[in-house]
């Protein structure tokens, strides 16, 4: 393209650069809530799989968590259960009736945080149901 454009300098238009509206650049680049914590409150499977290392998995993924939340400082819990594959992908993630925070919104980011992430996998490799709930609070400074 800069090959034909320049043979042809007096016919080259300028170029106008928009912006995006600030609303829809805040919503898709959400800063993270400071003072705010998510922490893994529960991991639940009927197979036999290392709940520490599901942990462990959760907790890396707490400042993803962090852009899902409103800057209103809500708290409470976000229950789901998802399907784990025998390689570790998760399918299948939905919000539990247990889940007491935030909106449709914000759990269906929490929702595909989770659908992107990979958990250990069972001895056998055979697909397992997690159950977790994370539990949105102020963080304590200590």
């Amino acid at each position: 393209m800069a090959m034909a454009l320049a043979g042809c300098p007096d016919e080259r238009g300028s170029v106008e650069v928009v912006e995006p509206p600030a609303e829809t650049t805040a919503k898709s680049a959400r800063a993270p809530i400071s003072g705010m914590a998510v922490e893994v409150a529960s991991v639940r499977s009927d197979a036999a799989i290392d709940v520490e290392a599901v942990r462990a998995v959760l907790r890396d993924a707490e400042s993803a968590f962090l852009t899902c939340l409103d800057a209103d400082g809500s708290t409470g819990v976000i229950a789901l259960k998802l399907g784990v594959e025998e390689d570790g992908a998760t399918l299948e993630v939905a919000s539990q009736q247990a889940s007491t925070f935030g909106t449709d919104d914000a759990r269906a980011c929490f929702e595909r945080i989770v659908a992107a992430l990979r958990f250990p996998t069972t001895q056998s490799r055979e697909r397992f149901d997690l159950s977790i709930a994370l539990e949105v609070r102020p963080r304590h400074e200590l």
